[in-house]
């Protein structure tokens, strides 16, 4: 990357891997964070920079070194790569007058698997609450510290084998993706013969592992309180479609209601994407006031494919289009017939407990 001497650069950085958080930085140069998915955030200088999958962030690089070439460097964080070290990118920073070959070292980042020191920083990435920028209320005025929460969700992660496959699930439900696409099962049948609205476990974990086409209630214009617990060895991300959230907090170990007395309720960032550390815990705010169907999912490719997902139906009886758009008039329906979606449904995996019995696609 060319740059000239005594300008400021922007950077915008962004993880789009499968699997890897990264660690980013520059060799002799600081970063200022200042802006992560759309918000600005207070600026704070950085030697690296750790970026779960899915997430952005932006930087600003002030070219200030002697004139020269500087490794840039991205490089795999909170995972054992011993097989094989040198599993990184690397590019090359380049002043314009320099006419000589980066020199010296890569610049080294935080131990790979020191995970206190990605906690700690993604703690201190907060909202800046006074630079102009779009807000729910006037700049400088937002913050969460009284809000009243409508809903509490506490989700589990974590894999299972379900007659000899693997699985990822939710509160030990792993998500089956139904031939009529949720959205048109909701138009056409209040999801009837799709899905069972809230049969899914919001709080409480199965007692037995199934698949579901899960999919539950928001609560229109309403505070939803979001726990993330993390039960597999890895970091994970997850992601909410159509809101951006507020993340409140981090904790090891089990969340409990004493957890919330640790929450940033000030100047939490709003982001779309947050990591959710190994055995550990993560809590975001969300204000459901955009009607429609949401994903709600992990980052991680391989966690998603096989199953780590549900659905949450934010639904407004309001028939202004400004609220939500209708369906268009050429909508296809002809997988339906008197109720009946009349496509063939995959198999499940293994028969649900009694209580699920009814939302499994047979």
């Amino acid at each position: 990357m060319l740059v000239y001497a005594g300008q400021t650069y922007r950077f915008r950085i962004s993880n789009v891997g499968l699997n890897m958080t990264l660690n980013f930085r520059i060799q002799n140069h600081k970063m200022k964070l200042v802006e992560t998915e759309g918000s600005y955030t207070s600026q704070i200088m950085l030697d690296s920079l750790d970026v779960h999958v899915g997430q952005s962030y932006s930087v600003l690089v002030t070219a200030d070194q002697n004139a020269g070439n500087y490794f840039m460097v991205a490089s795999p964080r909170l995972v054992t790569t011993a097989d094989n070290p040198n599993l990184m990118g690397i590019a090359v920073l380049h002043y314009d007058s320099s006419t000589t070959a980066p020199i010296g070292s890569l610049p080294v980042g935080p131990d790979q698997l020191d995970q206190e020191f990605s906690v700690n920083q993604a703690r201190s990435i907060r909202w800046n609450m006074t630079t102009g920028a779009a807000r729910p209320n006037p700049q400088g005025t937002f913050n969460v510290t009284n809000v009243t929460i409508n809903q509490t969700f506490i989700l589990h992660s974590f894999p299972v084998e379900i007659e000899g496959n693997t699985r990822f699930t939710v509160n030990n439900i792993s998500y089956l993706t139904p031939t009529t696409p949720l959205k048109l099962a909701d138009h056409a049948l209040n999801g009837s013969g799709v899905y069972i609205l809230d049969a899914f476990p919001t709080n409480a974990v199965s007692p037995v592992a199934a698949i579901n086409t899960s999919v539950v209630t928001g609560i229109h214009k309403g505070w939803i309180e979001i726990v993330f617990a993390n039960n597999a060895p890895l970091v994970d991300t997850w992601h909410l479609d159509g809101f951006g959230f507020y993340v409140v907090g981090f904790g090891e170990g089990v969340w409990s209601k004493e957890s919330r007395a640790t929450y940033n309720l000030f100047d939490p960032v709003v982001r779309s994407t947050v990591q959710v550390y190994p055995a550990g815990w993560t809590v975001i705010y969300a204000f459901l006031d955009n009607p429609g169907m949401w994903n709600l999912r992990s980052q991680r490719l391989q966690n998603w494919f096989l199953g780590q997902e549900l659905y949450i139906r934010v639904h407004n009886d309001d028939p202004n289009p400004a609220k939500e758009r209708p369906p268009p008039d050429n909508l296809l329906t002809c997988v339906m017939r008197n109720g009946q979606d009349l496509r063939p449904r995959p198999r499940p995996l293994i028969k649900a407990p009694q209580q699920f019995t009814s939302t499994l696609l047979a």
